[in-house]
């Protein structure tokens, strides 16, 4: 009886499972709580940081927009931006940044272009980013919707947000728009971005907010539908 017994209390330990331990498993958990908030962390300053610089390159820009207008007499311009890399949210705060009043204490000028209708966009690897704006003084020569929807019919974009007011000393609207890239298709987002651009200046010259595109002049080859302002500088 002895060894029957002893026989089943082995074949029970055999059988059952392996104790846990609660404290390894306790330490575990907590690791991987104290992992998540780093990496989260880390992921909101990358962002913070892209920001700055997403902020500074639309400050600069709008200053060179804004001496360009000076100097051809435009109401409206359209331009490409590379620091969002296709984020719409990213691309909304370059236009912020290019309207902006000038800061009377910065070294550099920057922004300074609310007075100029925009459309401005980037292209990631994803999508091709679109922002497009028009101050209150111009909203009766070109209406912000049908800018945008001319545009987005181009490149089968969508609307991300429809018009709305512009964070903007100027006033006016401001609406932002998506064109998705599809490989399959040949669609791809640095393509899209000279079709809509070559759309957006065509929109803008129907209504006889842009200058006809001329090759007689260096002024005009500096306005015409490449506009890399850096080329410029």
């Amino acid at each position: 009886a002895k060894e029957a017994k002893e026989a089943k209390e082995a074949k029970e330990a055999k059988e059952a499972p392996p104790k846990r331990d609660k404290d390894k498993e306790g330490g575990k958990k907590e690791g991987k709580k104290r992992e998540e908030p780093a990496a989260a962390d880390k992921a909101a300053a990358e962002r913070e940081k892209l920001l700055k610089k997403v902020i500074k390159e639309g400050g600069k820009k709008g200053v060179e927009i804004e001496g360009a207008a000076d100097m051809g007499g435009l109401e409206f311009f359209c331009t490409t931006l590379e620091s969002p890399e296709g984020d719409v949210g990213l691309l909304e705060a370059s236009m912020t940044a290019m309207n902006a009043e000038p800061d009377p204490d910065a070294e550099d000028r920057k922004g300074c272009s609310g007075r100029v209708g925009k459309m401005i966009f980037s292209a990631g690897v994803q999508q091709l980013a679109m922002v497009a704006y028009v101050p209150a003084g111009s909203a009766e020569k070109v209406l912000l919707a049908d800018w945008l929807h001319h545009v987005c019919a181009a490149v089968q974009g969508e609307v991300a947000s429809p018009p709305a007011a512009a964070e903007s000393p100027d006033g006016g609207l401001a609406a932002s728009a998506v064109a998705k890239a599809d490989a399959d298709a040949g669609k791809f987002p640095l393509k899209d971005k000279d079709t809509a651009m070559a759309a957006a200046f065509a929109f803008l010259r129907s209504k006889g907010a842009f200058p006809e595109d001329k090759d007689d002049s260096e002024d005009e080859m500096v306005f015409g539908d490449d506009c890399n302002l850096d080329d410029y500088e």
